[in-house]
């Protein structure tokens, strides 16, 4: 086989070293022995390549560990931030609700002492009223007798 024929597709994966020497056979017409290098070399790749991915595994869960642990906090966070938020605009909300509540509780009490007032005046020209009517009444019975 030369280097400008076709080669065949390469496996998705060789699990077993009987694999890989087939697959050196058909690629490269090659036969290898149990005792060949390049079945050391396969040996020492392929736990390599676990090693890595049992390292990749690890990293890959302390890094969803700390996303997770991020989202936590940043959800914490804004929930104290939107607590704040509403606590701070519902005391606006009753602070002014409670300004207008006494504001109202002022005009009220004006207006009751104005109406007081009133009712005092009141009285005094409904006294004089009175008076007057009793003064011509009197006046009244001295013409006419």
């Amino acid at each position: 086989m030369s280097a400008l024929d076709e080669t065949p597709p390469f496996p998705n994966s060789i699990e077993t070293i009987d694999e890989l020497r087939t697959f050196l056979w058909k690629q490269h017409g090659v036969t290898v022995g149990e005792d060949d290098p390049i079945l050391l070399v396969f040996t020492m790749h392929r736990v390599a390549l676990a090693q890595q991915e049992r390292h990749y595994d690890r990293q890959r869960k302390h890094f969803i560990e700390a996303i997770n642990q991020s989202i936590s906090h940043f959800t914490c966070d804004v929930k104290g931030a939107i607590e704040t938020f509403k606590n701070e605009a519902i005391g606006d909300v009753v602070r002014e609700r409670i300004e207008a509540m006494n504001e109202a509780s002022r005009q009220a009490d004006r207006a009751s002492a104005n109406i007081r007032k009133y009712m005092f005046y009141l009285g005094i020209l409904t006294a004089v009223n009175l008076l007057a009517v009793f003064f011509s009444i009197g006046l009244l019975f001295s013409v006419t007798r």
